[in-house]
């Protein structure tokens, strides 16, 4: 055998090796074994589903029942159900034993006097509250005046105990204003530090020490919630809780869309075949050939 008829063998044979190799690390599913690697895959995206939303908070709506509110938070699992110090009563009982959480609201809109804000601090905590969210005065903030502010969360620190104190800021600050808080809030061993939802709020994480989390409220879409819960942010309030977790599963139990790799070239589709020509019939008695010649009309 020749040295060229040689090499070609020896090139059949690799190649021939090469596919045996490829055919056996290419796994290959039974339809069966397909179907049930699909239901794993929807059981994990649901179970990442619950998982967000443990860290959500139903913010009592107006005019809402109290009763339904706290049977979905129970149903979703969610961390606490927010309402003022009016209504703590009937959801310590709707809750109890559930292991959601109860977070009672104190201090008004927040233009309360501080000592004020401790005796219903101390009302909340005596009736079973197991979360105390108290409002920043608005006037205090807008005036820079942290020092009154740093007393006023001292005070309430010591009616509450050892009740997480949430610290809440009830409007949208300029972003320096808000950091100071923060700090002071990280400062007086507060539990959360609550600030409505806005462009940018989760960065307000980076102020957060000792162990103080931040709390966003007003989250109205699925979108926003995704994001703050990438962003790492500890609590999200919304009054649209069941909302947003019945569209999210909905979102999880469709298949997903195929994502091709990045290496892979698209298909060049082939050009549309030209419809044929349609034939044109011919009639033997009408089809006649002629021309006049001398004029005369002349048959060919």
């Amino acid at each position: 055998m020749s040295h060229t008829q040689t090499m070609e063998q020896q090139t059949h044979n690799d190649q021939t090796s090469l596919t045996k190799d490829d055919a056996i690390k290419t796994p290959v599913l039974s339809p069966s074994d397909m179907e049930e690697f699909r239901a794993y895959k929807r059981q994990k995206r649901t179970a990442e589903v619950v998982t967000a939303i443990a860290k959500a908070e139903s913010d009592l709506p107006a005019g809402e029942d109290i009763q339904r509110v706290c049977q979905r938070a129970i149903r979703t699992r969610q961390a606490a159900v927010k309402v003022p110090l009016s209504k703590l009563a009937r959801t310590v009982a709707c809750l109890k034993g559930s292991g959601v959480k109860t977070d009672c609201k104190i201090g008004g809109d927040g233009e309360t006097l501080a000592k004020v804000k401790a005796l219903e601090a101390r009302l909340a905590r005596k009736r079973g509250a197991e979360e105390i969210t108290l409002t920043l005065a608005p006037s205090l903030v807008e005036g820079c005046r942290y020092g009154e502010i740093r007393r006023e969360l001292k005070r309430v620190k010591r009616a509450v105990g050892k009740t997480p104190l949430k610290v809440r800021a009830e409007s949208i600050f300029s972003p320096t204003a808000l950091s100071r808080i923060a700090r002071i809030a990280c400062e007086t061993g507060a539990r959360f530090f609550s600030v409505p939802h806005f462009a940018g709020c989760e960065k307000l994480r980076i102020d957060l020490t000792g162990g103080c989390e931040l709390e966003v409220t007003g989250v109205e879409t699925l979108d926003e919630y995704k994001r703050l819960i990438s962003a790492g942010v500890g609590r999200i309030a919304t009054q649209r809780a069941w909302e947003i977790y019945s569209a999210w599963l909905r979102e999880t139990n469709e298949p997903p869309a195929y994502t091709p790799p990045a290496n892979e070239k698209p298909k060049i589709q082939p050009p549309p075949t030209p419809p044929a020509p349609i034939a044109k019939t011919r009639n033997e008695e009408t089809n006649y050939r002629c021309r006049i010649v001398d004029g005369r009309l002349t048959f060919l």
